[in-house]
């Protein structure tokens, strides 16, 4: 029987929830095993409800699950967020010098005076995390070595005493529980197996590390939850690379300094969220009107205004696709976990070279803080496009060259892509106003200059949907007739993976289609995948179901869309749930339907 084991830690934040949950998915990896940890935490600086939940197992997962095996609460808040999730057979373990818990049938408890411990023993009441991992460890047999391991890599920078002052808090929950506690549960921690050639990554931290394996070289940041942590994980890597980071004064500002740093040659990316795109989007039509390359990562966030600034929502697709007076090129891929963070970030910069236009790539707040185990990617082997430069030598003819002008925007060519010029080239000479313009780069306003050029720079979606689309659609279609086919994107393709393999275990014929390719869309990809379903069905954590718009506009399905909008990510039963509602009621062929719909209006409201 397969290993599958899942720990929440819940507390305030400021009480190092966050790096406990670190520490122990660094734990899993260093001992072989597969991990996946996903964050939560309030918008305060510090206080509020914050949680880490760690699902380890000797086979890959794709998400955190539908709920834990064991919680361990830092204080009563925790404690009270999650005592509805307790059931017969879970662990709680609780700092019992801050709070006790109601009767649980058939759940085994554990109090330890995790504050009396930090403040008393340890006199660092900051300790109060790593006496807790300590607890977890002699409880659950998780292997020391490894936290300590991680806890020196983190702490060692800041001196030995600091990293003695953890291991010894460490031992002192360890030495707790064989003083005072007497196991009572099923769960240990297996044996350490043979380590594998992983890393363990952050979401925003792959984008960081894929955009400067792809070549960029200029970063422009301005802070915003959640996307800021792109930039301080970018920055010493970019500036070992010979490239730069600049703090701009806004979003604006930011948007226009990637577009002048590609425009001088250099590979570019911002990053930010909603509010951020709100303010960029003048900017994105004006890269595509200058057909200028560049990178920018929306790590979408609850809105719309303010919303909730660090939680989950794929609230942004809408914006990215249809943003933006006027028709421009343009891309919109989404990874569906960390390592597609790292991979489809360099993909992004391939896609924005090759085509010379702004490509978005869409992240969201909690895969952003996500972190996971992943093969060490092989750079060597990674490929890498770059832009089209001119060079006379390679036009003999003058083909791009006419009456001593540099043809920036020649018309001539089948797939709409032109040489670029960096400037100070005498041989390239051209102008990059947001303006309609000749081939030349002079301004013109002329109906046939404008339909020319139009259709020239629209040519470039068509060779990318020839081209390159394919690899963006990852099928799991196994079924000729299936029952119901599922498609959807981002965080919640990575849900709904295990939702399939619970349904076909139990013998419902579900097909599948994850898209990386929000748009242009692969309409006959999607409409064969279609016609090998009785129905479809697509799960989105928004209101209105945006990529099914999408779909509806640009293909002949019709979907059934199941939204949940609550700021955090679905959970597997939530889509299995879905596709079982389905199929107890085969009347329903098209339309939207609500977490409210599918599991009744009691259940899901009285979570509040």
């Amino acid at each position: 029987m397969a290993f599958d084991l899942t720990i929440k830690i819940g507390g305030e934040g400021g009480e190092g929830v966050i790096s406990a949950g670190d520490f122990l998915t660094e734990a899993a990896a260093r001992a072989g095993y597969e991990v996946v940890n996903f964050k939560s935490f309030p918008s305060e600086i510090k206080g509020g409800y914050s949680q880490s939940t760690v699902r380890i197992s000797d086979v890959k997962k794709y998400s955190t699950g539908d709920g834990f095996d064991i919680l361990c609460c830092f204080n009563g808040e925790a404690y009270e967020y999650n005592k509805k999730h307790l059931k017969p057979g879970t662990v709680l373990v609780y700092d019992s010098s801050d709070f006790e818990p109601e009767e649980h049938e058939g759940v085994i408890t554990y109090p330890v005076p995790l504050s009396e411990l930090a403040r008393e023993v340890m006199k660092a009441y900051i300790t109060k995390n790593v006496i807790a991992l300590g607890v977890l460890c002699e409880l659950f047999k998780i292997p020391a070595k490894p936290i300590k391991d991680s806890i020196k890599a983190k702490f060692m920078r800041k001196g030995e005493d600091v990293v003695n002052m953890n291991y010894r808090a460490l031992d002192v929950g360890m030495n707790y529980v064989r003083e005072n506690l007497e196991k009572r549960d099923p769960y240990s921690f297996p044996p350490p197996k043979e380590p594998k050639d992983v890393v363990i990554m952050e979401g925003n931290q792959a984008v960081a590390k894929g955009a400067v394996v792809a070549g960029c070289k200029f970063f422009a940041a301005y802070p915003i939850t959640p996307a800021t942590t792109v930039g301080n994980y970018i920055v010493d890597d970019l500036i070992k690379a010979g490239g730069w980071l600049y703090q701009a004064e806004d979003e604006i500002a930011a948007m226009a300094m990637a577009i002048g740093a590609s425009h001088a040659g250099l590979k570019s990316m911002t990053a930010t969220s909603g509010p951020g795109m709100c303010l960029k989007t003048e900017l994105f039509t004006y890269a595509g009107m200058a057909e200028i390359p560049v990178v920018i990562v929306d790590v979408q966030r609850v809105g719309p205004a303010t919303g909730m600034p660090t939680k989950h929502e794929q609230g942004d697709l809408h914006h990215t696709v249809y943003a933006g007076h006027g028709d421009y090129p343009k891309a919109v891929l989404a990874p569906t976990n960390v390592e597609e963070n790292f991979y489809l970030t360099i993909e992004a910069f391939n896609l924005a070279e090759k085509y010379q236009m702004p490509v978005f790539l869409l992240t969201d707040a909690s895969l952003s803080l996500r972190a996971e185990a992943f093969p060490t990617p092989n750079v060597s082997k990674i490929k890498l496009e770059n832009r089209w430069l001119y060079n006379p030598a390679e036009d003999p003819e003058g083909r791009y060259i006419r009456n001593g002008r540099f043809l920036r925007f020649a018309l001539f060519t089948e797939d709409g892509i032109t040489p670029m010029g960096v400037p100070g080239d005498p041989n390239a000479i051209h102008a990059i106003t947001g303006l309609e313009h000749q081939e030349n780069s002079d301004p013109r306003n002329r109906p046939d200059i404008r339909t020319l050029q139009m259709e020239k720079r629209m040519k470039k979606l068509e060779k990318l949907l020839r081209e390159d689309a394919d690899r963006f659609y990852e099928f799991d279609a196994p079924f000729e007739k299936a029952d119901i086919g599922v498609i959807t994107w981002g965080l919640t393709a990575s849900i709904t993976k295990e939702a399939v393999d619970r349904l076909r275990s139990r013998g419902v014929k579900v097909n599948a289609l994850y898209m990386k390719m929000l748009w242009p869309v692969r309409a006959d990809l999607v409409e064969d995948f279609a016609k090998r379903a009785e129905r479809i069905a697509m799960p989105e954590t928004n209101w209105s179901g945006q990529l099914a718009d999408i779909l509806k506009q640009e293909t002949h399905i019709r979907p059934i869309t199941f939204n949940i909008y609550r700021g955090e990510p679905m959970i597997p039963s939530e889509v299995e749930g879905f596709i079982d509602y389905l199929l107890d009621n085969p009347e329903i062929t098209e339309g939207r339907l609500t977490a409210a719909d599918v599991f009744g209006k009691e259940k899901v409201y009285g979570l509040i």
